[in-house]
C-alpha cells in the first residue's frame, strides 16, 4: 500500500509558497529559468541581493556574502527608504552569527548597478521586476535558489512567519551563496574588487536595503 508523506508547508513558508514551489520547480525542470544559470562568473566584481522589501532575505543573505569575504550590498524592488531589517530577521540573524542592527533600505535604481554586478534574486517574478527597471549590461542575474540542493527557484519571504521558518530559509540562503562563493572562488572572481581578497567594499547604495514585507 502506497506510503503519502505528510507536506511541513512550514518549511517553505506556508501552504501557498509550498504550491508556487512546486510551480516553480516543476518550471525549472523543463528550462524556464535556463539564462539563470549562464553567468559569466570571471566578470563578476560584486553580488547584489534584490528582494521585495529589503528588510529580511536580501539583508542577510548580503551581510552573509560579506562575512565571507565577498564584496556584496542589497535593495528591494518595493523597498521604503532607510527602514531598519525586520526585528524578526535580526533575531534570527543573530543567532546565526550575522549583525542587521545597521541595516537599511533601499529601493534598487539602475544608477545602483554596474557592469560587473551580479543581481541575485529569491523569486522568479523578481527577475521580471529587475529587467522592467531597465537594467542590462550585468555580469548576469540569477535565482537564489537554484545553487544548492534542494532546488528551490522559490524562496518565500518569511516576513511575518515563524522562527522555525526563518532558520528554514536562512539555512538555504547560507548554503546557496557558499556555492556562489565556490564558483566565484574557482573562477577567480572579486579577487582584487575588495571582495575575496580583502574587506568588502563601501556598497555605492544607501549602506541599506530595502523592505521585505510580505508583498512577495
Amino acid at each position: 500500500m502506497r506510503q503519502w508523506r505528510i507536506v511541513d508547508f512550514e518549511l517553505y513558508g506556508g501552504k501557498r509558497a509550498y504550491i508556487a514551489h512546486l510551480r516553480e520547480r516543476a518550471l525549472y525542470a523543463f528550462g524556464a529559468y535556463r539564462s539563470a544559470r549562464s553567468i559569466e562568473w570571471a566578470a563578476v566584481a560584486r553580488l547584489v541581493f534584490v528582494c521585495q522589501g529589503n528588510i529580511c532575505r536580501s539583508p542577510y543573505a548580503s551581510a552573509r556574502a560579506r562575512a565571507l569575504g565577498m564584496t556584496a550590498i542589497s535593495c528591494g524592488l518595493d523597498a521604503t527608504e532607510g527602514a531598519g531589517a525586520d526585528p524578526a530577521a535580526s533575531r534570527n540573524a543573530m543567532g546565526r552569527g550575522i549583525d542587521l542592527s545597521t541595516h537599511r533600505s533601499a529601493r534598487l535604481r539602475p544608477s545602483f548597478i554596474t557592469q560587473r554586478d551580479l543581481i541575485v534574486v529569491f523569486e522568479p517574478k523578481q527577475m521580471m521586476g529587475v529587467m522592467r527597471c531597465g537594467i542590462s549590461g550585468l555580469a548576469g542575474v540569477t535565482l537564489l535558489g537554484i545553487w544548492s540542493p534542494p532546488i528551490r527557484p522559490h524562496i518565500q519571504d518569511p516576513y511575518g512567519r515563524s522562527d522555525r521558518y526563518f532558520q528554514q530559509c536562512f539555512s538555504g540562503i547560507d548554503a546557496c551563496v557558499q556555492e556562489i562563493m565556490r564558483r566565484l572562488v574557482a573562477n577567480e572572481a572579486l579577487v582584487g574588487a575588495g571582495g575575496m581578497s580583502g574587506a568588502p567594499c563601501a556598497p555605492s547604495v544607501p549602506t541599506s536595503s530595502p523592505t521585505e514585507h510580505s508583498r512577495s
